[in-house]
């Protein structure tokens, strides 16, 4: 399977719009979630350049963005063979081989996004310290990474929940109990971060 990276964008977004069942929300959520993460470390570069010697405290940061990044951009990939693996595994003929197929299938169904949401999770850990410290002019992309991460984080813990049926019910409590901790963190996280966004924005 071809990385979605290597596509053009306009051709992942007709492929995205059309009747193909992937791209899905799990590896939406993951492409987007990149491209916030990206906004992160833009305003990280530009204020590097800009600012110089004065500025060079924020490398680790940086570095450490790019790596979460990483982490996404992988992660859209691995959903679209986390779904193409459970399409495969329904296909095969009733008995003990089928069984473990969709079992591990759906296992990974649920793996790939719950690991985005907590990558989500902690890209938005990061947001809050770059505020006070970017330059000026790209407050404001600070912010809307952490509202483009924000959404992918719910939509990975919707690719969850459609997916708990999967799994034996004592898993699915945990599993829950797990969703909405990265949900409510997350959303403290942006929450946070806008409203120092805004603090800190001219209007």
């Amino acid at each position: 399977m071809a990385s979605l990276w290597q596509r053009p964008a306009q051709e992942l977004l007709q492929t995205a719009a059309s009747g193909a069942p992937t791209p899905g929300g799990g590896s939406t959520a993951a492409l987007t979630g990149a491209f916030g993460t990206a906004l992160l470390e833009m305003a990280l570069n530009i204020t590097l350049r800009k600012n110089g010697a004065a500025a060079e405290a924020l490398r680790p940061l940086l570095s450490a963005l790019t790596g979460l990044r990483g982490r996404l951009q992988a992660l859209a990939d691995e959903d679209v063979r986390a779904f193409q693996a459970y399409v495969q595994a329904t296909r095969l003929p009733e008995g003990e081989e089928r069984a473990a197929a969709l079992n591990q299938a759906g296992r990974a169904a649920i793996q790939v996004p719950l690991h985005l949401a907590r990558t989500a999770v902690e890209v938005l850990g990061l947001t809050g310290l770059l505020v006070p410290q970017v330059h000026a002019e790209v407050t404001s992309d600070v912010g809307a990474g952490a509202a483009i991460l924000e959404g992918a984080l719910h939509a990975a813990l919707l690719t969850v929940e459609i997916n708990l049926p999967h799994m034996a019910p004592g898993e699915q409590e945990t599993l829950k109990a797990e969703r909405d901790s990265l949900e409510a963190r997350g959303r403290h996280l942006a929450a946070e971060t806008l409203r120092r966004t805004r603090e800190r924005l001219p209007g």
